[in-house]
């Protein structure tokens, strides 16, 4: 079972754009074994951190609590 879930943003974007990437993700057990997931989610915009971490609660089916956002 996942115990958290890490997303590092995409800094390799272009200042001038409003929306968000994300780079990778880490997923971490309940061992504190962490796997990572850098194609899951390729390229993908999003307008707003909550609809991020609203992607990648479903697509896990974790709670949207579990999910934290690194910059």
């Amino acid at each position: 079972m996942i115990r958290n879930i890490t997303v590092y943003l995409d800094n390799n974007q272009p200042e001038l754009m409003e929306s968000l990437r994300c780079g990778f993700i880490v997923a971490e057990n309940e061992d504190g074994e962490e796997t990572f997931h850098n194609d899951l989610i390729d390229s993908s915009e999003y307008h707003s951190l909550q609809d991020l971490v609203n992607d990648i609660a479903g697509i896990f089916r974790v709670h949207r609590e579990t999910v934290l956002v690194s910059g």
